[in-house]
């Protein structure tokens, strides 16, 4: 996606709506998602990709925000968004860094990946997998000179507290299924693999008036991600709901002496129908990027209580390192 700075800043200076800017911000973030997990890259090159993912992120969340503002008819507030952007876009929340890809030249060496040899990719660009499960090709990292931007080197862990909006929704209230106390308490899991962009806490939401605290966790993942549910249950509802757009709540009954629930929101996609019990690490449904979202991701919100009872830190269940 070339020049995506000169677009994000164009856009703000002719004072134009921003749909179609966001719509690219939210493809480079899936592209990024998609280099991270693919085994082309090094380490180091994966953790530098997640670093522009959540730059990137950023960005989007203050796109979304200055879009809101400008609706809603909030001149000034829009205004000093509008700068705020101007600013992470210039100091290096874009990147103009490339990647180069390398093959071997060897017996496993195929037409494809001569092909591929010595091919450059923008930044922002999904980079095509290993052409064939014996090749040995690489792609690593390169600063454009060109477009010299300052490096920054911590890029070894992402911040599992970067801001990221998830609104608080409206939703029809519906019945909760009986669903027997569980006698034996699992250990529970991640619904899918990616990193925690957005932690539970407060944050800055991108809609005005919205809620300051983010009541879960966002977990970084392409559009169309395999979602499982974290521990057995019973669902308990399904499909559009506002600001979560698409998703999915499982109760998981009596844990110790508390009625726990968990939802699944920004889905693309579910596979599972009202009442329907399941098993944990069953697939439910496919990560996406609909309701109040700037990027694809997957929003898990555990609550203690009846239906929408009182949101928990996932961490209290879920363990995993930051």
């Amino acid at each position: 996606m070339a020049k995506l700075k000169e677009k994000i800043l164009q856009a703000l200076r002719n004072d134009s709506k921003l749909e179609v800017t966001l719509d690219e911000v939210s493809q480079s973030q899936e592209n990024l998602l998609k280099n991270h997990s693919n085994p082309v890259f090094s380490n180091k090159d994966k953790n530098k990709i997640l670093k522009g993912y959540t730059d990137l992120q950023d960005i989007g969340k203050s796109l979304y925000r200055y879009n809101s503002l400008q609706e809603h008819n909030y001149i000034n507030d829009a205004q000093e968004e509008k700068e705020d952007i101007k600013n992470k876009v210039l100091k290096t929340g874009i990147t103009y860094n490339k990647y180069i890809w390398h093959s071997e030249n060897s017996e496993h060496t195929c037409d494809k990946c001569k092909e591929l040899d010595g091919q450059v990719f923008d930044f922002y660009d999904e980079v095509p997998e290993r052409p064939h499960p014996n090749c040995r090709c690489t792609v690593e990292i390169v600063e454009d000179l060109n477009n010299k931007t300052e490096d920054n080197d911590n890029t070894n862990k992402i911040p599992p507290q970067s801001p990221n909006h998830q609104p608080e929704q409206e939703s029809p209230q519906q019945p909760t299924p009986q669903n027997p106390s569980q006698t034996k308490i699992q250990a529970w899991i991640k619904p899918c693999n990616g990193p925690i962009t957005s932690g539970y806490g407060k944050r800055v939401s991108p809609v005005p008036g919205a809620s300051s605290y983010h009541n879960g966790w966002d977990i970084g993942v392409p559009i169309g991600t395999s979602v499982s549910t974290i521990a057995d249950g019973k669902v308990i509802a399904v499909g559009p709901a506002r600001g979560y757009g698409n998703w999915v709540v499982i109760d998981h009954g009596i844990i110790n002496g508390t009625r726990v629930t968990s939802e699944y929101g920004h889905l693309s996609s579910w596979n599972v129908s009202y009442g329907q019990v399941v098993k944990q690490g069953q697939v439910i449904a496919k990560s996406g990027n609909t309701g109040y979202s700037s990027g694809p991701h997957l929003h898990i919100t555990i609550r203690e209580g009846n239906f929408q009872g009182t949101a928990v830190n996932p961490s209290k269940y879920i363990k995993v390192n930051f």
